[in-house]
This record gives structure tokens, C-alpha cells and sequence, in this order.
């Protein structure tokens, strides 16, 4: 009961949480509302996170705007409604929210960090009116905490700070006290002096903000997180000793998962999140900051303002995706020993040094060859296996060392610790390369054939690989003026026709209408350090496509694509992400059918039984 009772209190703070972050609310109507300082500058520096509304009115009015079309109930309105109900009346008196808003924790005090003592800073215009007004606050014991619930309980807990309600759950009341204390006292750091400059300019412009600080975040849960994936790697070797089927290596997998998450959780300073919705596209902001004098701070500190994106023309309408990278050499030459790292862990042995050595050696050639910036598109083919198509082009610095690392690829593949790790993955692979094989326009075209075989064939995973993959892949390479052209489809001749005659006039003159729009989602990207457009259906039509169950394949109209850009340098990685609505309407109407379809299928069911 009690244990139930902790719950109650903990959703019921998390409500107040979800009612700002969902909708805008009214202060007390004809009211006059001063602004609030700044919560950044009352939360402890060394909250784990905080999630912080710059003005709850504009912000999350913004939001309805974006849901407009969208969703037919108003969320500022419902979540007004729910506040009021759980403050007792039918608005939310004294509450002023032409300030900010946040919610972090944790809360100081305790014996221990604990996760579950979560603060809300609500601005209020006339904290005795807050008390008074409220049918559910009750009035300010000696302490100045006053209890928040129905009559006859005590979910949560209220206190003046400055000009806001502070509020917890009531079994963590005296955090607030000690919450009084943290403030008033000397040497007290809030996170607004935290902050890097950059940071807190970004908290104190995005309508909505939420950070994390990793290295507090590792020091409460990171053993734990640990603790849970060893033991998830435990129960799956247990698994496989009793002969349940297992592909490739789970002890090995599991190993480079905890080697990764060790390193995000010490390499790792902070993460935040900023949304901007408006009335065409929600916009997202993310930012990661790597810990100082790390290995990862010096992998995002390589300089690329050299590099440019380009060949952007290539992209395709129509697309799942497209991507295009100014690769930074630096980058690459300092990502490279960590990829070759983990590949050591995941492999789990089956190759020797020499072999290592050897694929070090070639991906360290492969980084040679190429130069400058790369694009690359899939398009999905739901009637062919496999149920997708490749393009890509990339500038080859060196093309005789590229055919070289294409040759020595192959017969690692064919023979070696790489055939042998995809064995254990339940694969027999072959990869078989016809140099000169066609010719267009003068120009000589190389086969390419990759066949990818389950050893079980009759097994789950072997139906999967089956319907994914089909026969294999089918692909055609050229070179034209330094440039690698790569065709993969169940047309490759077509496709590698079409790229030749392309970069044979010169390139695209016009960059497609899709990425256009995408571009214009998110400003001026041609800086970045990489780009790309993402369509949610057209990858739902795909998934279903690979599936081994034969299904009716969905008639998924859409045009639109979220947009995806981002930026390495100064110790951190930058990503920016744009939501059209009209991605999100397409999506929508995508489910109506599927639920009219299935509801179809239900009556017909039924109609045969009768």
C-alpha cells in the first residue's frame, strides 16, 4: 500500500510536469503578472537533468499551432483543465505563466542521489493567493510547506521560492526546506552558471529546453545500466548452451555494448534537446559535449571548414533517404582506431593479428582513395530482393589504390576472419568481382555480385535473411572524371547508365524537389558537415516488404521528408532535425487506412462464419 501510495504522489508531480510541458495556461484573469527570474538561476548546478519552458503561454501555444490539423482536442486547453482539477477548481489561480517553467531533479539531500525526488518551479503571481485560491492547497505549516491533494491526502508538497511554487512529492517535503537553505546559502552554483555561454544562450532562447548531465547521470545509474546488460548477456549464453538458436556471437556483441556504453557515459559531459514547434514543422535541436581531454573530445574537435557538401544534385525524389557527408579527414583518421576497436570485440576473436592488421590496413587504404564530399540514396523496391536500391557517388583521390582495397576486399570476404565471423552470424557470404564487364559511353563498368545465404535456411532468421536479401545484391561500378559511381538494384545496368550519362553532362544542374524543401526546413546547410531526408513511410513500406510473411503492400502517398543536419567541431556534435506537419498528416492518414483495412478484414472474417 505504501509502495502504491509513493506511486500516486509520483505521477501526480509528473502531471503538473506534463500539464506544462503539453499546453500554455492562464494566469488569474485581469491579474498583473510580473516576470519571474530565471529558473536556471535557482536549479543546483549539479542536477542531473532539467527540462525548462521559457514561457509556457508562447511556447506551448506554439505547439497547438503545430497540432493543428493534426489533433483535434487543444492540449493547452485539456492540460489547463487537468492542473486546475488537480490544484481543486476549475483554473489554476495564481499561477503566472508569462516566465519560465522547469522540472529537474534531483532534489538536494538524502542520504544518497535518488532519482525519485523531482522538483517543478511554478511561477506564481501571488503565492497567497496560489494557497488561498486553490481548493487542494492547503495552508503553510511552521516550516512554510504547505500539502497539495484532495481531502484527506497528501500527494504533494508546496513552498515559496522566490517567485515561484516549489513543489515535490510530499514524502520528499523536506527537500524543500533544505531546497530554502541551498539558495540562501553562501558558494551556492545554480546551473545557469554551469552553463557553457553557448548553452546557456541555447536554454534561454529554445521555447523548450531539456539538458542532461551525463557524468552525474553515470555516477547514480552507470553501474546499474552494467549490472542489467551483463546480466542480459548472461541469459542469453545460458540460452544458447540449452541449444535454443542463436546468430552469430551474443558474448562478444554484449562485450563492445559495454565497452560503447562505458565510454559515452565517462567521455560524455552533457546532452540537451531544444523544440521549436510552429505552425509547418517541429524543429529539433541536439547537442552532445564530450568531457575534456578525452579521446572523444578530440574526435569531435577536427576542423572541416575546409570541406563542403556537394553532388547533392544526385539525391533522389522519392527517396527513404538521402545523405550527403563532407568527410573530414581528421575526423575519420582519429574515428578510425575506435571503429577497428569494437569491430576486434564484435568479430569476438575469429581473427588473428595478422588479419586485423591486414583490415586495418585496408580500411586505412579505403580512407586513402577517396576525397571530397559524398552522397548517396536509397530508394525502396517492394517488388524486387532486395526490396531496395543504392546509388552513390564519391571523388576518388586515388583510383588505382581503390581497385586495389576492392581486390584485397574480396578475398577476405570470400576466405578469411571475415567469412568466418558472418558463419557464425548463420551466414555463407561470396563476393565475386568482374572487372570490365560492360562498357556505356566508352566508359568501363565493373560487376560486383554479393550473395549473403542463411546456413538455415528453414529457421526464422533464415526466412528473414531469405526475404531481405533474396538471391544477393547486384551492383555495377564506374569511374568517370575521378568520380565513383555505384549502382545497386535489381536494374543495376540501368541505374549506372543513367549516372555515367549524368556525370558525363556534368552532374545534375538542379538539386531534386524533395531535398530542396528539406533544405529550406532548415536553413542554409550547404556548411555542414552532413545532411540528409528521412521518409518514415516509404521505410514502413520497405520493413514490410522484408518480411518473410507475404502482406498487401500499402499505398503510402507522401512527398514530404524530415530533414536532418548536422556539425562536428569544438568538442561537440551538433544536430539539427526539422518535423514537417505534412509528414506527420501523411503518417496519420497512412494509419486510418491500415485501421479501415483491418477493419475490412474483420467484417469479412465474420460475414464467412455467419
Amino acid at each position: 500500500m505504501k509502495r502504491a501510495n509513493h506511486v500516486k504522489k509520483a505521477l501526480a508531480l509528473y502531471t503538473i510536469g506534463l500539464a506544462f510541458c503539453a499546453a500554455g495556461l492562464v494566469g488569474v484573469a485581469g491579474a498583473a503578472q510580473p516576470a519571474p527570474n530565471d529558473p536556471l538561476r535557482v536549479i543546483p548546478a549539479d542536477s542531473m537533468f532539467c527540462l525548462r519552458i521559457k514561457d509556457v503561454n508562447a511556447a506551448l501555444g506554439q505547439v497547438d499551432q503545430f497540432l493543428t490539423g493534426v489533433s483535434p482536442v487543444s492540449v493547452s486547453m485539456l492540460a489547463q483543465s487537468k492542473l486546475a482539477q488537480l490544484l481543486g477548481g476549475t483554473e489554476a489561480k495564481g499561477v503566472n505563466l508569462s516566465g519560465g517553467f522547469a522540472l529537474f531533479g534531483p532534489l538536494p539531500g538524502g542520504d544518497t542521489p535518488s532519482l525519485s525526488r523531482i522538483g517543478a518551479l511554478i511561477p506564481v503571481s501571488d503565492y497567497q493567493q496560489f494557497v488561498q485560491g486553490n481548493a487542494n492547497v492547503a495552508a503553510p505549516d511552521a516550516q512554510g510547506i504547505s500539502s497539495i491533494g484532495e481531502e484527506g491526502t497528501k500527494n504533494l508538497a508546496a513552498m515559496k521560492l522566490g517567485d515561484y511554487a516549489m513543489v515535490t512529492a510530499f514524502k520528499d517535503r523536506q527537500t524543500l526546506a533544505e531546497m530554502k537553505n541551498w539558495i540562501s546559502g553562501a558558494g551556492s552554483t545554480s546551473l545557469a552558471q554551469r552553463l557553457s555561454a553557448e548553452d546557456l544562450k541555447r536554454a534561454s532562447e529554445a521555447p523548450i529546453w531539456a539538458f542532461l548531465n551525463v557524468q552525474i547521470a553515470a555516477r547514480m545509474f552507470g553501474s546499474t545500466l552494467q549490472e542489467k546488460l551483463k546480466a542480459v548477456g548472461e541469459q542469453i549464453n545460458q540460452m544458447q548452451a540449452q541449444g535454443q538458436p542463436m546468430m552469430g556471437q551474443p558474448e562478444a556483441l554484449f562485450d563492445m555494448y559495454s565497452t560503447l556504453l562505458d565510454t559515452l557515459m565517462q567521455e560524455t559531459q552533457s546532452i540537451s534537446l531544444s523544440l521549436t514547434p510552429n505552425p509547418n514543422a517541429l524543429g529539433i535541436d541536439f547537442m552532445m559535449a564530450a568531457m575534456p581531454n578525452t579521446e572523444m573530445a578530440k574526435v569531435l574537435s577536427a576542423d572541416n571548414s575546409a570541406q563542403q557538401l556537394g553532388y547533392l544534385g544526385y539525391l533522389d525524389d522519392g527517396a527513404v533517404m538521402n545523405f550527403a557527408i563532407a568527410p573530414n579527414p581528421a575526423f575519420m583518421k582519429a574515428v578510425m582506431p575506435m571503429y577497428l576497436d569494437l569491430l576486434t570485440m564484435m568479430m569476438g576473436g575469429t581473427a588473428s593479428e595478422e588479419e586485423m592488421a591486414q583490415i586495418k590496413d585496408l580500411a586505412t587504404d579505403a580512407m586513402d582513395a577517396f576525397g571530397g564530399a559524398v552522397a548517396w540514396s536509397m530508394s525502396v523496391a517492394p517488388k524486387s530482393k532486395p526490396p531496395f536500391a543504392i546509388k552513390y557517388v564519391a571523388p576518388l583521390k586515388d583510383k588505382q589504390k581503390f581497385y586495389d582495397v576492392l581486390e584485397r576486399a574480396s578475398g577476405m570476404i570470400n576466405k578469411g576472419a571475415i567469412a568466418d565471423f558472418y558463419a557464425k552470424l548463420g551466414l555463407k557470404v561470396q563476393f565475386d568481382l568482374r572487372r570490365n564487364a560492360e562498357t556505356h559511353q566508352g566508359v568501363s563498368i565493373d560487376a560486383l555480385r554479393f550473395t549473403m545465404q542463411p546456413v538455415d535456411a528453414n529457421s526464422v532468421q533464415g526466412q528473414m535473411i531469405t526475404a531481405m536479401y533474396g538471391e544477393g545484391f547486384d551492383l555495377r561500378l564506374a569511374v568517370v572524371d575521378g568520380l565513383l559511381l555505384y549502382g545497386l538494384s535489381n536494374e543495376p545496368t540501368q541505374m549506372i547508365n543513367n549516372l555515367i550519362d549524368q556525370a558525363k553532362a556534368g552532374g545534375p544542374k538542379q538539386v531534386p524537389n524533395e531535398t530542396q524543401a528539406a533544405m529550406q526546413l532548415l536553413g542554409d546547410v550547404k556548411q555542414a558537415d552532413f545532411f540528409g531526408t528521412y521518409n518514415i513511410l516509404r521505410f514502413v513500406q520497405m520493413v514490410v516488404a522484408f518480411l518473410p510473411i507475404p502482406l498487401p503492400q500499402l499505398d503510402l502517398p507522401t512527398q514530404s521528408n524530415v530533414a536532418v543536419a548536422g556539425d562536428i567541431g569544438a568538442g561537440k556534435l551538433k544536430v539539427q532535425i526539422a518535423v514537417p506537419k505534412q509528414h506527420v498528416l501523411e503518417a496519420m492518414m497512412v494509419l486510418m487506412k491500415m485501421q479501415q483495412q483491418q477493419m475490412q478484414s474483420q467484417q469479412q472474417q465474420k460475414d464467412k462464419q455467419i
